[in-house]
């Protein structure tokens, strides 16, 4: 999918009020100006048991390129629920391994719960493993994690690039050796001996939805099992 403007997604370029997306998938490259996703461009509703593998990208210089995300570019409102994302994420400012930007409207915000990201992250400023940059009035990031190598030159995390006032993480990890990354604005950093290791809702994984989450073997991360999703296809 490729696009010159705002607002592209691998499966929707704008997902509006009252239009949830489940049970849903992206798979292709995608490439736009800005607020780019490899599922959604811009969101607005609930997003649940979902998942993007394709590579995200965005072009278009010092005023482009923002807002670029593996999954969602432009999270405004609704929840992301287990869901996930796999492919390289490239941008400018707010790129993230899943959502570029967590942002509200109105009087909802965007969440993010029982998702992660594993693909590379590259930008400049406000670059995260999960989230580039978020904040504003309820947005949350609970019980997710990132693991993808992430690369920028400020507000680099390996969860979280920057946080706003507003943004509230709990219970979400990054690992320290494989994002390259020893801090994050937001999160617990662990070795990736310590997030394969619990392999059951317990440890760090304790408040974890065991409804949602497969934990495997002590040498692998958790995956989704939520509304019969593919556990063996995300641990190819």
């Amino acid at each position: 999918v490729t696009g010159a403007g705002l607002n592209i997604g691998g499966l929707v370029g704008v997902n509006g009020i009252g239009s949830a997306i489940s049970g849903s998938y992206a798979a292709g490259a995608v490439t736009g100006y800005a607020s780019v996703g490899g599922l959604v461009g811009a969101n607005r509703d609930a997003i649940s048991g979902s998942y993007a593998t394709g590579k995200v990208s965005a072009t278009g210089g010092l005023n482009g390129s923002s807002y670029v995300g593996g999954l969602v570019g432009l999270l405004f409102s609704g929840p992301i629920t287990a869901s996930y994302a796999t492919g390289s994420v490239t941008g400018n400012n707010d790129v993230g391994g899943l959502v570029g930007d967590v942002t509200s409207t109105g009087n909802s915000g965007g969440s993010i719960t029982a998702s992660y990201a594993t693909g590379s992250v590259t930008g400049n400023t406000r670059v995260g493993g999960l989230v580039g940059a978020g904040g504003g009035y309820i947005t949350s990031i609970t019980a997710s994690y990132a693991i993808g190598r992430v690369t920028g030159a400020s507000d680099v995390g390996g969860l979280v690039g920057r946080i706003y006032s507003g943004l509230e993480v709990t219970g979400s990890y990054w690992d320290t050796q494989t994002t390259g990354q020893d801090s994050s604005d937001g999160g617990s950093g662990k070795t990736t001996r310590e997030l394969q290791a619990p392999t059951e809702a317990a440890g760090i994984y304790a408040d974890w939805n065991a409804g949602h989450w497969d934990f495997g073997n002590a040498k692998q991360y958790p995956a989704l099992k939520y509304g019969g999703m593919d556990v063996g296809r995300q641990r190819r």
